[in-house]
């Protein structure tokens, strides 16, 4: 994938208005070039064609027909019914701050090949994953570019489900649900 293909502008999105903390009231957006976006939207279907079936069925967001209200329904399912049966209900909620910054890259490629997605759909993974960069951008302003090491670009069409693919095996023996809002 060119270099200039994988270069972002990352504009900071305010979670409040007004932001008060730079480190905690902005979001990090990563602005691509259209082509990318494109081209990551076809990868990302093959992709999405070759891994859906083995996905766990309790991943919801991020996935079509995946939404949070499917997840709430199916979570108040199982614990109507859990009630309904004399039995307690128990939940534990673990939100992973963020996540999107921590994804190894081996890692990555590896659980695509556990997956069966071709090879040359991994290479071009590789290819979009490494030498990333990005450049802060605020009104007119640009600051220089600086080379990713890890992590996934925030507001890429690829983002979520490649996370969706590394969690996917965390499965403990208690039911769980899991979502990925990015």
């Amino acid at each position: 994938m060119p270099i200039p293909w994988k270069q972002a502008n990352v504009v900071p999105v305010p979670k409040v208005n007004p932001p008060k903390s730079i480190a905690s009231d902005l979001r990090p957006i990563a602005m691509t070039p259209t082509v990318s976006k494109v081209l990551e939207s076809i990868v990302g279907s093959w992709i999405l064609d070759q891994v859906r079936s083995q996905l766990d069925d309790h991943q919801f967001g991020a996935l079509k027909g995946r939404s949070t209200t499917h997840a709430l329904i199916d979570m108040l399912h199982y614990w109507h019914k859990a009630l309904d049966e004399g039995h307690s209900v128990r939940m534990l909620f673990v939100d992973y701050e963020k996540a999107f910054d921590h994804v190894d890259h081996c890692v990555v490629i590896q659980k695509l090949k556990a997956y069966g997605v071709p090879d040359f759909i991994t290479r071009w993974v590789t290819s979009f994953l490494a030498e990333r960069q990005q450049r802060v951008k605020i009104s007119d302003v640009f600051s220089q570019w600086i080379t990713l090491r890890g992590g996934m670009p925030q507001g890429s069409w690829l983002g979520p489900l490649i996370f969706i693919i590394l969690i996917d095996d965390l499965r403990p023996a208690l039911l769980t649900h899991k979502y990925v809002d990015d």
